[in-house]
């Protein structure tokens, strides 16, 4: 989708439900951050909920230097298809640089009557971003990373989800 069309998707979403507030808000942020300092792809990784309709939810993380910009925006798409999107409707845009993946997302859901909108901004890192304590998390309630699934496993990747 280009920018134009999400933009009108976006504004139909803002002008059709309130914004999320409160603890669905707080609750989608905490999902994000924690899904993004659980990845080894990313490091500084910062979330932040604001009053701004058009980005609810901005976050600001370095990903591995060397990584393909198109990685970074399969890797986005599907942490915000998995921790953020709403059931009725959402539309995201991704703008990519030399350098930088930006992602714009809009999710909006009439049963649950509101809406959440991301700007999230990765850059790439350089190698002391990854070095020892590799994660920063910058918050007034940081949530601790989970532990890597392929290293709690012993190096396998585990393909079911337990319950």
């Amino acid at each position: 989708m280009d920018r134009a069309e999400f933009l009108q998707l976006r504004e139909a979403v803002t002008n059709n439900l309130p914004p999320a507030s409160g603890a669905p808000l707080d609750d989608a942020a905490a999902r994000l951050r924690r899904r993004l300092v659980s990845s080894v792809m990313f490091a500084q990784v910062e979330v932040e909920v604001t009053d701004d309709p058009e980005r609810l939810l901005v976050a600001l993380v370095r990903y591995r230097p060397g990584t393909r910009p198109r990685q970074v925006s399969s890797f986005l798409e599907a942490v915000w298809i998995t921790e953020l999107r709403l059931s009725d409707l959402d539309a995201f845009h991704f703008l990519v640089e030399d350098g930088q993946v930006e992602l714009e997302a809009v999710t909006g859901d009439q049963g649950a009557g509101h809406f959440v909108s991301l700007l999230l901004v990765a850059l790439e890192g350089e190698a002391q971003d990854f070095e020892g304590d590799r994660q920063v998390v910058r918050d007034a309630d940081p949530v601790a990373p989970s532990p890597d699934p392929v290293e709690a496993s012993g190096g396998r990747k585990r393909f079911w989800r337990k319950s």
